[in-house]
């Protein structure tokens, strides 16, 4: 990645320190947060309030906002002071829980300063039925919305989908039936 793909983007990345790396800021979270930073972009850690987040925003010069992501005031909190310090939102990396009340209030805060990105990690089917949802209710808004199962490569593409510079056209969806993007008028 080279550092100016993202500079001047800003990038939440929820559950840094306890996806498949358990506290330890090891997980696929650190991974994606470390490759944004290094890439250029700002970088908002919801911050669990454990010592292993407060190490992995001073390592990578994110700032670290304490947020419960099952609370929804918590999690608009976060948006708000997101938008506050940097005034846009350009991408998300969900990779814990709450994805319902974190996408509305992402999707909000992308829809006022023009689209962006979101990337959720599936870590149950539930999180790909509601990935998919809101995918084909934001198509051709400017906000794309996809879904990344976890494993070895995840936080790479995690990283590559927060970082590509295109959206796709207003008049590509996912297919439902295969989970594919594809032209509307199929």
């Amino acid at each position: 990645m080279r550092a100016a793909e993202m500079r001047g983007r800003t990038v939440i990345v929820t559950g840094a320190c306890h996806v498949i790396g358990h506290g330890t800021g090891h997980g696929v979270g650190a991974a994606a947060s470390r490759a944004l930073s290094g890439a250029g972009a700002a970088v908002v850690l919801a911050a669990c309030g454990c010592r292993a987040s407060a190490e992995l925003a001073a390592e990578v010069g994110a700032v670290a906002v304490l947020a419960d992501l099952a609370n929804p005031v918590s999690v608009r909190r976060l948006v708000e002071q997101t938008l506050g310090a940097f005034g846009r939102l350009d991408a998300a990396a969900n990779l814990g829980d709450g994805m319902a009340a974190v996408m509305a209030y992402e999707i909000a805060a992308m829809r006022r300063t023009g689209g962006g990105r979101i990337v959720n990690l599936a870590l149950t089917p539930a999180v790909r039925d509601l990935t998919r949802a809101a995918a084909l209710e934001h198509a051709g808004t400017g906000i794309r919305i996809d879904t990344v199962e976890p494993g070895p490569r995840a936080a790479e593409v995690v990283v590559r989908l927060c970082c590509a510079e295109k959206f796709l056209p207003p008049d590509v969806v996912p297919d439902v039936k295969d989970g594919r993007w594809a032209p509307t008028d199929r």
